[in-house]
């Protein structure tokens, strides 16, 4: 890992912002590990950060340092990346704006933020730098979420959880063919390597799911609170909590109320929808259905009853989680760029 002990800035240069790209190199079917190198063609040593070798906390310490530089971020790889980005460049004392880039499968966010829905390791950097130097700052709420277990006999049946949320966060049917996807991952690596194979293990998951139906009568075995006030549910196979207007790789399930029920990404408020099953899901993902509209609220809460375990993903990561409460909490608000409609004119230096 590089270190920074001096920096100086440009004179002659009117609009300098520097650009610092944290990679992961196993992301995108080889495509992180390309795009490494051709960063590091471009840009000093310690402007690019491999995630698998350097401590990203540490690689942005010298931005506290040095408040007088405009920098910005580029964060390259999954949801499970950038997830784990954000939530250490959110300990600065300053907001950083921050651009992703998509290579990971479902990529909601870089859809929003119109960084495209994936992107190969042959992407022209000096066009990206250019544009992310363009790039609109935009406020995007995280949230916390936090699962405590239940106690049986004064022993906590599963360790609790807390982490961060950018994008979604649901329990049920859509956690279950991740569960199902990041088991496969963690127990054959290869099985990960291929875009189109992960995209093929989602249908294969998907499709077990449609005669299994593991999830059926989900809406009996949990109880949902929204800004404290319980709420009745109807007969469900997923419920999930949305952030951002895009979910399950380009869906986007609340634009049906949008009109009566607004959708902002930066008023700390969640909006909450349910899906029947996972045949419902493929329809949302074809646009021959729309999800069911639950609610929107400031903060949520989920109490798991009875014994059964309850498979939940937030941004990609999935675990089963055991009866308990599980409570969903305005985290921050973190600047993200979103890439500009217009054409490139120019712009300032980068490195």
């Amino acid at each position: 890992m590089a270190v920074i002990d001096k920096i100086e800035i440009p004179t002659d240069i009117e609009k300098w912002r520097p650009i610092m790209v944290i990679v992961n190199p196993k992301s995108g079917s080889g495509a992180g590990k390309q795009l490494l190198r051709n960063f590091r063609a471009h840009l000093h040593p310690a402007q690019v950060v491999d995630v698998l070798k350097s401590n990203i906390a540490a690689s942005l310490r010298w931005i506290d340092e040095h408040p007088e530089v405009d920098v910005r971020i580029l964060i390259a790889g999954g949801d499970g990346t950038i997830c784990s980005a954000l939530d250490q460049i959110d300990t600065l004392s300053r907001r950083i704006p921050v651009a992703v880039l998509p290579l990971g499968t479902g990529n909601d966010l870089s859809r929003w933020l119109k960084w495209g829905k994936k992107c190969g390791g042959d992407i022209d950097v000096i066009k990206l730098m250019e544009d992310i130097q363009e790039a609109e700052v935009t406020l995007v709420d995280r949230w916390t979420i936090d699962a405590e277990s239940q106690k049986k006999l004064g022993v906590r049946l599963q360790s609790n959880k807390t982490l961060s949320m950018t994008n979604y966060v649901s329990v049920g049917v859509d956690a279950c063919v991740t569960l199902g996807m990041q088991n496969t991952r963690e127990s054959i690596p290869r099985a990960m390597s291929s875009r189109l194979l992960n995209k093929f293990l989602f249908f294969t998951f998907g499709t077990k799911d449609v005669f299994e139906r593991v999830c059926k009568g989900l809406n009996e075995r949990i109880d949902l609170y929204l800004d404290d006030v319980h709420i009745n549910l109807p007969d469900i196979e997923g419920l999930i909590f949305l952030n951002i207007p895009y979910w399950g790789a380009g869906v986007k399930p609340w634009a049906t109320y949008n009109d009566s029920h607004r959708q902002e990404c930066d008023d700390e408020t969640i909006e909450v929808f349910a899906v029947t099953s996972s045949f419902h899901i493929a329809q949302m993902q074809i646009g021959l259905a729309s999800p069911l509209c639950i609610g929107q609220a400031k903060h949520a809460k989920l109490v798991f009853k009875g014994n059964h375990s309850f498979p939940m993903q937030s941004d990609g990561e999935a675990w089963v989680n055991s009866a308990g409460t599980v409570l969903i909490s305005h985290k921050c608000k973190t600047a993200m760029l979103r890439k500009a409609d217009k054409q490139s004119t120019g712009c300032g230096m980068f490195f």
